[in-house]
């Protein structure tokens, strides 16, 4: 796979072919983005760019000895790091730093990708800065973050920054479709995964049929009832694996009804298949009821991002909606 095979990252693709082909690739770069949009394939490819033994300029052919090593994992000048446990660690680190000072084995250039190295440690941190101020000049360090105020200030200013974002929804949606999906499946798992190939990848293995029932049945609890809040909170709770998904779904679902309220345009839903009764909900509430639903909703997930009990979260939140639906 090469750079023409990375979906939806144009600006920094084409900033990384011009910077290989002109030989002025920086000694450090840091990819920034979140998770599953291309950043690790993308340090991959680079590896296999200045060690192709094909005739491509500023890609890689994918076919020859050094680009079949990369992509195995054998690659004698390509290293990846990655987290030990929680953490990339000093020790690391430093057997990095003995090796990035010896000559490529058999490649042009020597490559190390720091996977996750938002969660090196500062030591780690540390102790890569003292090779960073003094690179080698034929290797090239690649560090993938989340964001690069993850990083040391002085580490991170010793990297050039590319930044990766979301992947439009309709790219997304037509490589699952490629992959297998239907139609409608492919828009919904695009729609819940924020932009995330990967994300949306591992959501074609999670229990989506369970979830959506899960959701439809928050919008059918009985006024003047507790039990049965009681048990759908229970239910939820004990699928801990699921739990953000179905959060997930719900916040999904509440915009959809905004939508459907708003504009009556089923392509713009997340739940295109569910139009219909996304329409008959929408209609018996005020567009206020829907946004205090949607509030309610996004306010739970904050709050356990923030070490909420869950249990409870989600009883006080299965509430608020029943309340606001017989408003």
């Amino acid at each position: 796979m090469g750079f023409t095979d990375i979906l939806g990252q144009g600006w920094a693709i084409s900033l990384l072919r011009r910077t290989i082909e002109t030989s002025r690739i920086p000694h450090a770069l840091v990819f920034t983005g979140p998770k599953g949009v291309g950043r690790f394939l993308t340090a991959t490819t680079v590896a296999k760019a200045l060690n192709c033994l094909g005739d491509v300029q500023g890609d890689c052919c994918d076919r020859c000895l050094s680009c079949t090593k990369i992509a195995k994992g054998v690659h004698p000048d390509v290293h990846l790091l990655a987290p030990e446990g929680s953490s990339l660690k000093i020790d690391q680190v430093r057997g990095l730093n003995q090796e990035v000072t010896l000559r490529p084995y058999e490649g042009r250039r020597k490559v190390f990708i720091l996977d996750q190295a938002e969660t090196m440690t500062e030591q780690a941190q540390n102790a890569l800065l003292k090779t960073l101020e003094e690179p080698p000049g034929r290797a090239v360090l690649v560090l993938i973050a989340p964001e690069v105020s993850a990083l040391l200030p002085t580490l991170a200013s010793r990297c050039s920054q590319i930044r990766f974002g979301p992947l439009p929804e309709n790219v997304v949606a037509a490589r699952l479709q490629e992959e297998g999906c239907d139609d409608t499946e492919s828009h919904f798992l695009a729609s819940l995964a924020g932009g995330s190939l990967g994300r949306a990848q591992e959501l074609r293995t999670s229990p989506l049929q369970e979830i959506r029932g899960l959701v439809e049945e928050t919008f059918a609890l009985p006024t003047g009832k507790i039990l049965p809040v009681l048990d759908l909170a229970e239910r939820v709770v004990r699928q801990k694996e699921t739990l953000s998904l179905f959060l997930e779904a719900l916040l999904a679902w509440c915009r959809d009804l905004t939508v459907s309220k708003v504009t009556h345009r089923e392509a713009l839903l997340v739940y295109r298949n569910r139009g219909p009764a996304l329409r008959r909900q929408s209609e018996g509430l005020a567009l206020g009821q829907l946004l205090a639903m949607y509030h309610t909703v996004k306010q739970t997930i904050d709050g356990l991002g923030r070490y909420a009990n869950p249990r409870l979260s989600l009883e006080v939140m299965f509430l608020k909606l029943r309340d606001l639906q017989a408003a």
